[in-house]
């Protein structure tokens, strides 16, 4: 889909950290955003996950994927499978009690439906004021982190405008919304087979992100992972109320990745260690494969005439003065 390319290791090297440390800042405030500025990081997991699983079949038919594009276009219940606690227990490698203990609380509030055949997230869930506006938002910084990559020459042979793809009148926020679930839990793959754990691998995120965004843009535009002179420190219990965990629980997870050396105590608090951030033996090999997931997700958009609906906005805002 999307054109022939040279795919994301071409050419790739001189912008790779540029991109890296655009697609972290990304990732960090697309999570932040959806938690709505409440709750912990953990149940807006088990919602992506579930709401991913009940369309997986969905998200294979392009046509569908392109019909219940916007916000007033949810997919209807009937095209979701329902998935069972087991199964997301499994996927996300957390153990099955936890799982069941807050599928069950998502149950009460109403975000999540019980079938006889395993729980779904329905049209209603996703289809109201709350939604629209984290989804929204979400879009926006899609959008953005879009543009960013561009003027970094990250789009390289890439076909941004392929003739078979859909065009859309109006924002297809919750196509892109689709797309960028679907990146975040390739990034949380990438996490559990480094870590054991999507929440581990979410507060490395969370504390990498911290120690840097202090710095202008100008101060991380160059090569290689900044050094830690250059980075603040942050304060486990700090890390603690950004994702909305217990302290005790943030000072556990800490201490694993402090084991694994993914990150390490220095005055003043924590500092992740960006030398070993992604899912490879080493920064640059983790970075590629962060790169391959973000180039797999703008073809997908590409395919999905995403990209063309920005680009033409932008030309036509341009134009506007």
């Amino acid at each position: 889909m999307g054109g022939s390319t040279p795919g994301p290791h071409a050419g790739a090297a001189p912008q790779l950290w540029r991109i890296g440390r655009a697609s972290l800042g990304f990732l960090v405030d697309t999570f932040s955003m959806s938690r709505g500025g409440a709750g912990d990081i953990v149940d807006p997991l088990l919602l992506t996950i579930i709401v991913d699983s009940n369309l997986a079949p969905f998200n294979q038919d392009p046509e569908l994927t392109a019909r219940y594009a916007t916000l007033d276009d949810p997919p209807p219940d009937e095209l979701r499978r329902p998935v069972s606690v087991n199964a997301i227990a499994a996927s996300l490698r957390m153990p099955y009690e936890t799982v069941r203990r807050r599928v069950t609380r998502l149950i009460e509030l109403g975000a999540v439906q019980a079938t006889p055949k395993g729980v779904v997230v329905p049209a209603g869930t996703l289809h109201n004021p709350f939604y629209d506006i984290v989804a929204t938002a979400r879009y926006e910084r899609m959008k953005r982190l879009y543009f960013e990559i561009k003027a970094l020459g990250g789009l390289a042979g890439l076909d941004v405008r392929p003739p078979e793809a859909p065009r859309h009148e109006r924002a297809p926020v919750r196509l892109a919304n689709r797309q960028l679930s679907e990146y975040s839990l390739r990034v949380i793959d990438g996490f559990m087979r480094r870590l054991g754990d999507p929440v581990t691998g979410l507060i490395l995120l969370e504390m990498a992100h911290a120690n840097a965004e202090h710095l202008s843009a100008s101060e991380t535009a160059y090569e290689g992972p900044m050094s830690d002179d250059k980075r603040r420190p942050i304060r486990a219990l700090t890390l603690a109320k950004r994702v909305g965990l217990p302290p005790e629980t943030v000072r556990r997870h800490v201490a694993k990745l402090e084991q694994h050396g993914f990150c390490r105590k220095v005055e003043g608090g924590l500092l992740a260690a960006l030398e070993q951030l992604g899912q490879g033996g080493s920064g640059e090999h983790g970075l590629m494969n962060n790169l391959t997931n973000l180039h797999r997700m703008l073809v997908r958009l590409a395919a999905l005439g995403v990209l063309a609906f920005w680009d033409d906005e932008a030309a036509t805002a341009c134009a506007a003065g």
